[in-house]
């Protein structure tokens, strides 16, 4: 419909996937490649994880908030993903529409445009064209700012965190007032969850999972104990930590 040449498809895959199963999802984006071909656009799609938040944020204002300062070159490790995938999802976005013939090289030409700050430019144009505030760019904290009303969620004991249910991670801030439970509802943008640890991470009782953010005290509440909840911690360390690219599929 959009007049595409080609197009490359995140599959998600996980706790937090519309397929939960990997199988299901190779299917679908086995189904999702054969279909663009077959009308002449150039297709592929990469299976990825869902096990677990992708960075650190899960809401509305938080998302862009770390999305605009991973273009600012401001991260760390928990948001790193989330920089890893956009640039392999780019970068063989750029092998299918010819303008580089290999995947290593594509990245280097995407690295380097995320490096000398052409990346965060373009989005200012885009954001400016569009009636936005491209101030955002700059002070992405001060253009969407979050309620003073933080909520540690608390780990409920010691050891590593062996899974994350994050479907009902995304269920409780949906229902904090960061996403719609019924279709009249109001999504208020400054609700939201930061995590502060992964798959595989040590953590004491009474750590610092992460914070909600929301201005209802008794709905911030009811999402940090819903989170929590959605935490499995165990004794020991998982045998397998989640791999980010799990497949690609080309055809």
């Amino acid at each position: 419909a959009a007049g595409l040449d080609a197009m490359v498809i995140d599959v998600k895959t996980g706790s937090g996937a519309f397929m939960r199963e990997q199988d299901r999802a190779r299917e679908l984006a086995r189904a999702l490649v054969k279909t663009g071909n077959s009308l002449g656009v150039r297709s592929q799609a990469l299976i990825t994880d869902m096990n677990q938040p992708l960075g650190r944020a899960v809401g509305n204002a938080v998302e862009v908030r770390e999305c605009i300062e991973l273009l600012r070159g401001d991260f760390d490790e928990g948001t790193r993903p989330v920089l890893d995938l956009s640039i392999e999802l780019a970068a063989r976005m750029i092998v299918l529409s010819g303008l580089e013939s290999s995947v290593e090289k594509a990245r280097a030409r995407i690295q380097q445009v995320h490096a000398s700050g052409a990346a965060l430019e373009c989005f200012r144009k885009n954001v400016a064209a569009q009636g936005g505030d491209p101030r955002v760019c700059d002070d992405p904290a001060g253009v969407l700012p979050l309620t003073d009303k933080v909520f540690k969620v608390e780990s409920a004991r010691s050891g590593f965190v062996l899974q994350i249910d994050t479907e009902e991670v995304g269920h409780a801030i949906a229902e904090a007032g960061g996403g719609r439970v019924q279709v009249e509802d109001q999504i208020d943008p400054a609700v939201g969850f930061v995590s502060e640890v992964k798959i595989g991470d040590e953590v004491r009782s009474r750590d610092a999972i992460g914070l909600v953010y929301c201005a209802d005290s008794n709905r911030g509440q009811r999402a940090a104990a819903r989170i929590q909840a959605a935490y499995e911690i165990g004794d020991e360390q998982p045998r397998e930590l989640p791999v980010l690219i799990k497949e690609v599929i080309d055809r």
